[in-house]
């Protein structure tokens, strides 16, 4: 249970902070390489920085469930799951708190957000915890002998967290809409995922490659 109420959060939190730090120093690369400062304003626009944040941040799921919650803190079927859960819950509820720490807001202003701003925010945590569920499950279903495992295993989620801020960046009628179909889908994509794989989620990874 440590794991899960200690390990986990820390994992989420550590691994948001780690995914920060990664993409301001590929926007310090590519500040460099174009000549251009990158600011904020490419969050704004689908642009291949926006992509290339989506897979540091899936990345960085993937090596914590692997790595953390599977191998080092040992956890295995219900435990892996809420562990997963858990540390998604953190990594979005950490950035979270970043973008708000960024707009000069504190955590206690969003009671003053409205209704589209406080949707957006909860979009953003369920977004982080579905894609952290969804890797776990996908983790669990991989074979032993799979080449290229962590690609494989991140591209799903990936295209799901990049559809998320598609929508997010359109700000359309129906947006919210579709935003909440998008993580509904990811949720069933979970869901039966580890329903039907549930063996190979309760059975040993000693020795397994991981790639």
């Amino acid at each position: 249970m440590i794991g899960i109420f200690l390990g986990a959060p820390l994992a989420g939190i550590l691994m948001a902070l780690a995914s920060v730090v990664a993409e301001q120093f590929l926007a310090v690369i590519a500040g460099i390489v174009s000549q251009k400062e990158i600011v904020l304003d490419v969050y704004k626009n689908l642009s291949f920085f926006l992509v290339a944040s989506a897979i540091i941040e899936e990345g960085f799921k993937y090596f914590s469930a692997v790595f953390v919650l599977r191998r080092y803190l040992n956890l295995r079927r219900f435990k892996f799951i809420a562990a997963s859960a858990t540390a998604g819950l953190f990594f979005g509820g950490s950035e979270v708190y970043l973008i708000l720490l960024t707009n000069g807001k504190k955590i206690w202003d969003i009671r003053g957000f409205d209704s589209n701003t406080f949707f957006s925010l909860s979009a953003v945590v369920l977004l982080h915890i579905l894609t952290y569920l969804l890797i776990s499950a996908l983790i669990a279903n991989r074979g032993e002998n799979t080449r290229f495992q962590a690609l494989k295993t991140i591209l799903l989620p990936t295209f799901i967290h990049l559809l998320f801020n598609f929508l997010v960046i359109q700000k359309g009628d129906f947006t919210n809409w579709l935003v909440g179909i998008v993580l509904g889908i990811t949720f069933l994509l979970s869901f039966f995922s580890i329903l039907f794989n549930f063996r190979k989620l309760a059975g040993s990874t000693t020795g397994q490659k991981i790639q």
